[in-house]
């Protein structure tokens, strides 16, 4: 028979990989061992791209500097922009009012959520840098 002293310190070994996996947040996503892992990772992607959208958001609101039109009516879309982005993803994994995502789609459901909505705004910042920053010049 096993005894419970001997016991605890070969459990709490076992779990220290994945405690210290959790408490690592610049760690690759290719290291991802368990779902809290791969989970944890997909929001860090998802908070990388907006970090980028939003660098990248600043960089034409300063190029557009000087011109309070366009200025506004770029703030007005991306404000919007941020709603449907959402909104698809909402459209994407439905959730009804008393219904529990994790329920509906598992565990992998805040991976699922993450990395959409990290493509969705990698695909917004390839936009705006497209199109008001890679343009010539004098198109603005």
């Amino acid at each position: 028979m096993i005894r419970l002293p001997l016991l605890l310190p070969l459990l709490l070994l076992a779990l220290l990989p994945v405690a210290a996996s959790a408490a690592s947040p610049g760690k690759a996503c290719d290291d991802a061992r368990t779902q809290l892992d791969i989970n944890e990772c997909a929001a860090r992607e998802a908070d990388a791209s907006d970090a980028e959208l939003n660098a990248v958001y600043r960089q034409v609101m300063q190029k557009l500097q000087g011109q309070p039109v366009a200025i506004d009516k770029l703030r007005n879309a991306q404000r919007l922009w941020i709603q449907l982005r959402d909104a698809d993803i909402q459209a994407r994994y439905p959730v009804g009012k008393d219904e529990n995502p994790r329920v509906l789609y598992g565990s992998m459901y805040p991976m699922l959520y993450s990395a959409n909505k990290a493509e969705l705004t990698r695909q917004r910042t390839h936009w705006l840098r497209a199109t008001f920053l890679d343009r010539a010049e004098g198109e603005l």
